[in-house]
């Protein structure tokens, strides 16, 4: 499994010109041998996104519970101190005007599947994996469409772009079956201390079987689409007449 989704990194990371790894999660009944424990403290579920790069851990349903918005998302159940948390966190939400009070029972969630997450690159991922995350440039983001078909122009055209917050994107991949993308909510980026440039890219697992054929394909088309661009560039150089 982990030298498959090795190959599938090094093509994302090559085609897509990734400036960070990807990383992938997984709900899993038991730690992995081998595989460590999370041992601290997480301001945030979006902040083991960052950490997943550097190697391979375990984290529990309790050490996302700093962020009650994040921790359901990821389809826990939530502690009375989190729902307590929550509702202090909804409060001041809405009354800053950041969002509607009856968005929150509209926020998607992975379907609940036990308290561990295991969290690392994509490159080592020894099992089957959930979700896989990318951070990208909107360019990026428009070459990793163009590879899983979600830019064909059809009569049911669903966009999948989100805003905030940011960590719901996973449950609508994952859901789906598809590519979810986040503009990136406040919170996502002081946590993760993602570059204001760059947009989420949340990969249903069932699409990394395919996905580094998938972005061979949609990069040679692009490539050749480019040549032609460039090509009518010169031939036919904007010009203007003074206005006035």
């Amino acid at each position: 499994m982990a030298q498959r989704y090795a190959e599938v990194a090094r093509v994302c990371e090559r085609i897509l010109k990734l400036g960070r790894p990807p990383v992938a999660l997984a709900r899993v009944p038991d730690v992995p041998a081998g595989v460590a424990r999370f041992e601290g403290v997480a301001p945030s579920s979006c902040s083991f996104w960052r950490h997943a790069e550097q190697g391979l851990f375990v984290a529990r349903d309790a050490d996302h519970m700093n962020c009650p918005i994040g921790a359901m998302t990821m389809g826990f159940e939530l502690t009375a101190e989190a729902k307590a948390k929550l509702e202090g966190g909804l409060g001041l939400m809405t009354e800053v005007g950041y969002i509607d009070p009856k968005e929150a029972e509209h926020l998607p969630s992975l379907l609940p599947e036990g308290p561990l997450v295991l969290y690392g690159p994509l490159a080592q991922f020894p099992i089957e994996a959930e979700l896989a995350l990318m951070w990208l440039t909107p360019g990026q983001a428009m070459l990793l469409r163009e590879a899983t078909g979600d830019v064909a122009w059809k009569s049911d055209v669903s966009s999948n772009l989100f805003g905030r917050p940011s960590c719901a994107a996973l449950a609508v991949a994952s859901n789906e079956g598809n590519v979810a993308l986040s503009f990136g909510c406040n919170g996502m980026r002081t946590f993760t201390q993602t570059d204001p440039s760059l947009m989420l890219a949340a990969v249903s697992g069932r699409l990394l079987n395919t996905l580094g054929t998938t972005l061979e394909r949609a990069d040679k088309a692009q490539c050749a689409m480019q040549k032609f661009y460039d090509e009518q560039q010169t031939f036919f150089p904007f010009t203007s007449k003074p206005v006035g």
